[in-house]
């Protein structure tokens, strides 16, 4: 079925009861379908699928041929006997078992088959909420929810039709769909990747297929922790996962023009051969050299840890001089906030490698990185590498004193954080300080001004006997 030319740019809706039925049945389950087809391309996903709790559409991308999606469906209660081979559950089993061998794709491909597809902006309640009352009773009439009006949490999605529906101006190829008859494909690339929990048929079938209302996506199989994984990406380049980060001195040296920290583990990289004991590039050339990096290909950058509310941090390192960085990487809709770090950190100067880290620039990224968890990074707040999270530790007497000091030498320097946590504070071994992050809710408070020493009046007498001064 050629999606994009039946259903999306179908000029003529059938006026005939019975067509009429199947156009809205067919509309509905594409939906669904085109929902989830975009998570697996966002996410880099091979295998997928979709589930009302009951029935389940199983959905395969392939790599070479991504504007086709392959599906299968899967329902337990045509099944003549449990005892047969390919019943749904093991259907979905085996479906599991593929995911866990299929690598996740990189960021590059993720970039270039979206610009390469078509638009449809709808969702699955979207067109749920389309569809007449009447037409949801004949096409499940043992829904437990038939109203339009009615919105699931489960089936929910992050992007909703906020405009008609519109071609993307890209042209590209279009999003066919098509059956068959097995799960796994015979050229099937395979690959040992640790297994992550997949979705678990936790609601057992009862004997009557639930609303669709009630149908969600399935919990991915595949996780964006699998995307640190690869040794390497697509075009070639080493991860290098276990590259340590500069020290604080080194990239406040970087900053400041000075010289080479010694105790950075990345100094003769930093030197190139060469016996000079200064930097030989400034901070605004390493950011450069950074977005060069990423621009040419954005796999080129490791997501690190956990996604925080505001930001995602990524292992940043520059191939030419050896410099291992941080990046806090940023949606578009939460980068004006998020900028305003880059504002405060340039008040902060004095305080960097001392109450808070050193920080080196900002990066507008051309391409996207999609992060589970965190959306389509767009933005980074390139810094160093500011410890270890005080979070995980215990708050001692030593180290609340040291948050204190932290605190009090940003404050005496016109910013409030206002919101001191311990997960805004890091502990940097390097400088046995505590480290305060996140200034994305901070203020600024005028501070007063410095008092001046006035300067000596001087006076002298004019000819005619006055005195001025």
């Amino acid at each position: 079925m050629d999606l994009w030319k039946c259903m999306v740019r179908a000029n003529k809706t059938p006026t005939d009861p019975t067509e009429k039925l199947k156009y809205d049945a067919e509309r509905l389950v594409c939906s669904a379908i085109v929902q989830e087809y975009h998570v697996m391309i966002q996410e880099g996903l091979e295998y997928s699928y979709v589930t009302n709790g009951v029935a389940r559409i199983l959905l395969r991308v392939p790599y070479d041929d991504p504007s086709t999606v392959y599906y299968f469906f899967c329902d337990p209660n045509s099944e003549q006997s449990l005892q047969e081979p390919k019943t749904s559950i093991a259907r979905v089993l085996c479906l599991c078992l593929m995911a866990f061998h299929s690598p996740v794709r990189g960021q590059e491909w993720r970039n270039t088959v979206q610009s390469r597809l078509h638009l449809w902006t709808t969702s699955f309640d979207h067109a749920l909420s389309q569809t007449p009352k009447e037409v949801l009773q004949q096409i499940s009439p043992q829904s437990d929810s038939t109203d339009p009006e009615y919105v699931s949490p489960e089936s929910s999605s992050d992007y909703q039709p906020s405009s008609p529906l519109q071609e993307s101006p890209t042209a590209g190829r279009r999003v066919r769909t098509r059956s068959q008859a097995s799960c796994a494909p015979s050229d099937v690339r395979h690959r040992t990747q640790s297994p992550d929990s997949s979705g678990s048929d936790s609601n057992q079938a009862t004997g009557r297929k639930r609303g669709f209302s009630q149908i969600r996506s399935s919990p991915s199989a595949q996780r964006a922790a699998r995307q640190i994984e690869a040794a390497k990406d697509k075009g070639g380049h080493s991860k290098r996962h276990d590259a340590q980060f500069c020290t604080q001195r080194c990239l406040l040296g970087l900053q400041t023009g000075g010289i080479l920290d010694d105790s950075c583990p990345n100094m003769k990289l930093h030197r190139r051969g060469q016996d000079v004991m200064k930097h030989s590039i400034t901070a605004e050339d390493l950011v450069g050299l950074l977005k060069a990096q990423l621009d040419e290909n954005i796999d080129r950058c490791t997501p690190l840890g956990n996604c925080g509310a505001y930001g995602a941090p990524f292992k940043l390192i520059c191939d030419k001089y050896g410099y291992v960085v941080v990046g806090k990487g940023t949606t578009s809709g939460l980068w004006k906030e998020v900028s305003r770090e880059a504002q405060v950190y340039q008040v902060l100067r004095k305080a960097q490698a001392s109450a808070v880290p050193v920080f080196l620039g900002t990066i507008d990224l051309k391409k996207i990185y999609f992060l589970h968890g965190a959306g389509e990074i767009r933005h980074m707040l390139v810094m160093g590498w500011g410890g270890e999270s005080t979070a995980t530790m215990e708050l001692t007497p030593g180290l609340l004193k040291n948050i204190n000091k932290s605190n009090k030498e940003i404050e005496a320097l016109g910013i409030f954080h206002e919101d001191l946590r311990p997960d805004n504070i890091l502990w940097n071994e390097e400088l046995r300080r505590a480290l305060i992050i996140d200034f994305h809710r901070s203020t600024l408070k005028c501070r007063p001004a410095p008092k001046r020493s006035r300067a000596k009046t001087r006076f002298w007498r004019t000819e005619s006997g006055d005195v001025k001064r």
